[in-house]
C-alpha cells in the first residue's frame, strides 16, 4: 500500500509538470498568434463600438449646447443650429470647460450678491450703533449734583411714541 502511494504521488507530480498553462509553441503551431490576433480583433470591435456611442452622445450633447448658445444670442432658428451642430461636433472637453465657465460664473455672482448683502448689513448695523450711541449719550446726561436731565428723556419718550403711531 505505502508503494502504491509512492507511485500516485510521483504520477500525480509528472502530470502537474506535464500540464502547461500555455496556448501554442514553436511545435504545436500558431496558438500564441491566433490568441493575439482574437484579441486584437476583439480590441478593435470594442473601440467600433464605443465610437457609436461616443457619436450618439455627441449629437444629444451637441443639440443641448447649440439651445443654450441660442437663447443667449436670442437666435430662435432651430434648423440652422441642427446644420451647425452636423459641421463641427463639439467634443468632451469643449463641453466641460462650457460647463466650467457656467459654474465660475455663477460663483462669481453668488459672491457678489453676499458682498452686496454683507454691505447692507455693515451700513445698518453702524447706522443703529449711532443712533443708540446718541441716544444713550443724551439719556446719560446728568445735572451738577448728578440728577438725569428730564428734558432729554421727555423727548426721546416724546419720538418713540411718535414713531409707534406713524
Amino acid at each position: 500500500m505505502n508503494v502504491e502511494k509512492r507511485f500516485q504521488k510521483k504520477f500525480r507530480e509528472k502530470k502537474e509538470k506535464s500540464y502547461k498553462k500555455f496556448t501554442g509553441n514553436r511545435e504545436e503551431g500558431q496558438g500564441f498568434a491566433d490568441k493575439r490576433k482574437k484579441k486584437i480583433e476583439h480590441e478593435y470591435r470594442k473601440l467600433l463600438r464605443k465610437e457609436k456611442r461616443s457619436d450618439n452622445d455627441r449629437r444629444k450633447h451637441v443639440s443641448v449646447l447649440e439651445e443654450l448658445s441660442d437663447e443667449a444670442t436670442g437666435s430662435t432658428d432651430v434648423t440652422e443650429a441642427k446644420q451647425r451642430s452636423i459641421q463641427k461636433p463639439i467634443g468632451t472637453y469643449t463641453k466641460a470647460h462650457h460647463e466650467y465657465k457656467q459654474r465660475k460664473k455663477e460663483k462669481e455672482r453668488k459672491k457678489k450678491e453676499a458682498l452686496k448683502k454683507k454691505q447692507s448689513i455693515d451700513t445698518a448695523m453702524e447706522k443703529y450703533n449711532k443712533k443708540k450711541q446718541s441716544d444713550y449719550k443724551l439719556l446719560c446726561k446728568r445735572t451738577s449734583r448728578g440728577q438725569p436731565v428730564m428734558k432729554h428723556q421727555i423727548e426721546y419718550l416724546l419720538e418713540k411714541i411718535k414713531k409707534q403711531k406713524t
